[in-house]
């Protein structure tokens, strides 16, 4: 309309009455708009910001977080309503359970809400452990329990009638595991995460691999990348791992043999075992790294296995890094079995991971002919 002149005479007030009228409705939407904005978190818009911002923070899951912190403030005064809530939290290993509930007990409300929260896992029920640490006074009380494997239902139901006589005057317990048994477990519905979608993960690989640059200005890495994300899985270490490595080397051809390394070892293992291997590692079977050399690594002919969290406050870490080996440093040529540092979280809770090197010998060469007895190993887990 700024082109259309306007002829004053005979009607120009209410035409210009009507636009003003406009003006005004487009001003008080906008304002809402602006206002709508601001409650939402920022995101970032750069590369290198959004490298940041992913590195320290947690990555997708905010549907799922809201359920867990609507279910953690949440407060049903009905009189017949259960004195104790549980929530079950479930998904595969090292999905991110966790992660989510530290993210979740990091919230201020949440904080707020409660007088103490307490973290066991699920043998501390069997030991009786948790009976020494919730010695607490009358108060809003969480307690996190993460099984490992199954439930002891003895120890299970102790631990609720032990809740059940203490003065607390609100108790949620959430419980993570991998099994959908756990949903049982629950008061409420029970919270499921699965692995990101492939668009997700890749925009969660393509953030930590690039860092500063713009993947839009190198199309040979972005293509070599986006390949390399499609055999990881979904896995969030791997993602880490191996995203510090290209973004500490971004050159092609470097890019370029990471790829044609993991797609050859994930060949391999498909071909013997019909299983990638994140999924043997989660099972804690060995991963052969004997004929599949990582770009000017020193892994080849050992056996990689037992991938675990390291004891909290553990003072003394591998000095080793997965990183220096799969970039060329020498292998202790002394030592037949050592320990590896694997990654170092840095978002909570803080996880160091830990993963065991073993040479290979003769006896010990996985290949085709027990695979068979690998499989039926894996249908017991």
């Amino acid at each position: 309309m700024k082109n259309t002149p306007i002829a004053f005479g005979t009607g120009s007030t209410t035409k210009l009455n009507s636009v003003l009228e406009s003006l005004e409705a487009t001003t008080a939407d906008m304002r809402e708009f602006v206002v709508l904005l601001g409650s939402c978190p920022r995101l970032p818009r750069q590369p290198y910001c959004t490298y940041l911002y992913m590195d320290n923070c947690m990555f997708g899951r905010h549907i799922e977080k809201e359920q867990l912190i609507t279910f953690l403030l949440y407060e049903d005064s009905r009189p017949d309503c259960t004195p104790i809530s549980i929530l079950p939290i479930i998904g595969p290993h090292r999905i991110g359970k966790k992660t989510l509930v530290q993210h979740a007990c990091k919230d201020e409300r949440v904080r707020n809400r409660f007088s103490d929260m307490f973290f066991f896992k699920g043998d501390d029920l069997a030991n009786g452990v948790f009976a020494l640490n919730s010695q607490a006074a009358s108060g809003k009380y969480l307690f996190v329990v993460d099984f490992i494997f199954d439930v002891d239902e003895a120890a299970w139901t102790n631990f609720q009638s032990y809740l059940q006589k203490l003065p607390f005057a609100g108790i949620k317990i959430v419980v993570t595991g991998r099994a959908e048994q756990f949903a049982n477990l629950g008061t409420a519905q029970p919270i499921r995460l699965k692995s990101l979608s492939q668009e997700e993960y890749w925009y969660y690989f393509k953030a930590l691999a690039f860092g500063s640059m713009d993947p839009d200005e190198h199309p040979k890495l972005a293509s070599l990348g986006m390949q390399l994300a499609g055999l990881l899985q979904g896995s969030f270490l791997s993602a880490n791992i191996l995203g510090e490595l290209l973004r500490a080397n971004p050159s092609t051809e470097f890019w370029r043999g990471v790829l044609l390394s993991i797609r050859g070892l994930v060949r391999e293992h498909l071909s013997s075992f019909g299983v990638h291997p994140e999924d043997l590692l989660g099972r804690n079977f060995p991963v052969n790294f004997g004929s599949t050399a990582l770009v000017g690594g020193q892994a080849q002919g050992y056996l990689v296995y037992d991938l675990r969290e390291a004891v909290a406050g553990q003072s003394e870490l591998p000095k080793l890094t997965s990183q220096e080996l799969l970039t060329g440093r020498d292998a202790p040529v002394e030592e037949d079995k050592f320990e590896v540092l694997v990654w170092r979280s840095r978002i909570p809770p803080y996880r160091d991971y830990v993963v065991t090197y073993e040479k290979q010998k003769p006896d010990r060469v996985i290949g085709r002919k027990n695979h068979v007895a690998v499989r039926k190993r894996q249908r017991k887990c």
